[in-house]
């Protein structure tokens, strides 16, 4: 094979493997929601300043070792029922999760929704289906993976949003944790990007309104 071919296949190879890295990342219950994290006052004052903020502290739940993930915390300018109704939005989380390009809620209940999203990877498309089980009362959302059906790439996926009142904004946060079928090194370190992406989208999302 020539050397011009050869270096392309690998450097189309290189970019599948980040854009899968990244899908990792991005992914961003019917177990217990983790108390709320210590915040310093270093912390409070980033905050403050609009900063979103990363820890490396897993969501409870999930199964087996070798997790990765994290949680990532933002206070937006917006009001609680706005933001509420956006993460609740499912059928438009398409752009609030990077990389996913379709998201269709096939079952629903009282607080509970079966979603079914597909997400794409340069050449390659992976589909996974996420349980929400929803705490209006509290403002809480949290999901696992339906691990009675056949995801792709994902063999486990959990984690919650919380929205509550913070001066005159709302303090976010957003934490997830993800097994997948990538060896471990190949995802590590991943997790911060992902979740501050993701916190960033829906930043911008629910900040638009106002801003116009």
């Amino acid at each position: 094979m020539p050397p011009g071919s050869l270096l392309r296949r690998l450097a189309r190879r290189v970019r599948c493997v980040a854009g899968l890295l990244a899908l990792v990342a991005l992914f961003s219950l019917p177990s217990p929601v983790a108390a709320s994290l210590s915040l310093s006052s270093d912390d409070r004052r980033l905050l403050r300043q609009g900063r979103i903020l990363f820890k490396t502290d897993l969501p409870d739940g999930g199964t087996g070792s070798g997790a990765m993930g994290g949680t990532a915390l933002a206070v937006l300018r917006a009001d609680t029922d706005t933001v509420w109704r956006t993460l609740m939005n499912f059928s438009g989380h398409a752009g609030l999760f990077p990389r996913v390009k379709e998201s269709e809620v096939l079952q629903h209940g009282t607080d509970w929704t079966l979603v079914r999203y597909l997400v794409a990877v340069g050449p390659f498309a992976f589909r996974f289906f996420v349980n929400n089980y929803a705490d209006p009362s509290a403002h809480v959302l949290r999901w696992e993976l339906d691990r009675g059906r056949n995801n792709d790439l994902f063999r486990d996926h959990w984690g919650y949003w919380k929205v509550e009142p913070w001066g005159e904004g709302v303090l976010v946060t957003y934490a997830m944790g993800s097994r997948t079928i990538l060896p471990a090194f190949l995802t590590r370190g991943a997790g911060q990007e992902g979740a501050v992406l993701t916190v960033k989208a829906l930043k911008e999302r629910v900040e638009r309104p106002q801003a116009l």
